[in-house]
């Protein structure tokens, strides 16, 4: 028997006594690796040296084990699967491989009991992140690895708003999920500035066989923090809005933004602060608050609020108007 195959069977031994205490004795432990009583105890009294492995009526329980790591409490282990799942599952992180393989890997030294909490809160707790927009498991993971080791990027990227493929290099920063989607922040060479690139919209990429030097100024939260949500190099605009009575409650209990600021007023309104780059991403959420908000500045914004809400209330002035195909089908 070889030195592997004995320390395979320990590990395998701890485990069995750590997730079943009291089930396995001398003659199931004989069973289950095919050896015979003494191996078994000899086993039994090498694993007793680094901890504390209890007898009772023959059969084992592990009690502390010097050498493992603490054990999980089931809350514990709950919030890493959750975390891990939603990594994964939800939001396409990678490597996608390496968290189920950190996975099985904590199952395996979780007690049964804590095991079956598991499955069955996370049948019963439900997080609402989703990947919006597709993008390239394989992709994401070497733009993640050529984060880490300063590896410029060579990408083939598309650009929606002009129908057209560009070809740039990349210096690549970091990964942010927002919106729905993964984004790619890092050193544009062809517009010799910081920018974001949609990863789903990468045609195609090269890891260069080169290194970056990674700015020491650079912070990744700090740079998105500029905007709204990823336009971080418009312009800084100070945006004030007033929120009504109605809602003003649940916009004061809520941080849309790590540089916000609040006010409450006498008339239960409430106002809301915050310099962001640039006023197209916040505008859309603006409008999603309808009448109980009012843009108070800057003008730009308020202009461009009314702008569109006078187009979407034109929109629903007249009656539907059905394509004759669509009529067809009504009918």
């Amino acid at each position: 028997m070889t030195l592997e195959e004995q320390f395979d069977r320990l590990i395998r031994t701890l485990q069995l006594i750590e997730r079943e205490p009291w089930k396995w004795d001398v003659a199931a432990l004989e069973v289950e690796f095919g050896v015979g009583r003494a191996t078994v105890e000899r086993d039994i009294r090498i694993l007793r040296r680094w901890g504390t492995i209890q007898r009772k009526k023959g059969c084992f329980a592990l009690k502390e084990m010097k050498f493992l790591p603490s054990r999980f409490t089931a809350s514990e282990a709950l919030a890493l699967t959750l975390a891990a799942g939603i990594a994964t599952e939800r939001i396409g992180m990678p490597p996608t491989e390496a968290m189920k393989s950190a996975l099985a890997k904590i199952s395996i030294v979780l007690p049964e009991r804590v095991e079956q909490f598991i499955k069955r809160m996370r049948k019963r707790v439900s997080v609402g992140v989703n990947l919006v927009r597709e993008c390239n498991s394989e992709t994401l993971d070497k733009i993640s690895k050529a984060i880490s080791c300063h590896n410029p990027l060579d990408i083939v990227y598309y650009v929606p708003s002009r129908n057209e493929l560009t070809r740039r290099r990349v210096d690549p920063y970091g990964l942010t999920f927002r919106l729905g989607a993964w984004y790619l922040i890092g050193k544009c060479h062809l517009r010799n500035e910081t920018r974001t690139f949609g990863v789903d919209r990468i045609r195609s990429l090269r890891v260069v066989d080169d290194h970056f030097k990674y700015p020491k100024e650079f912070d990744l939260e700090e740079y998105l923090s500029k905007g709204w949500q990823l336009q971080a190099d418009a312009r800084p605009e100070h945006v004030v809005l007033r929120f009504s009575p109605i809602v003003a409650r649940w916009v004061s209990g809520c941080t849309f933004h790590p540089q916000q600021r609040t006010t409450k007023q006498r008339d239960g309104s409430l106002i809301y602060e915050v310099t962001v780059a640039g006023i197209d991403e916040i505008k859309h959420w603006v409008l999603g608050f309808g009448d109980q908000v009012e843009v108070l500045e800057p003008e730009s914004l308020r202009r461009s609020v009314a702008d569109t809400a006078q187009r979407i209330a034109a929109l629903y002035s007249s009656p539907v108007a059905l394509a004759p195909h669509e009529a067809a089908v009504r009918l």
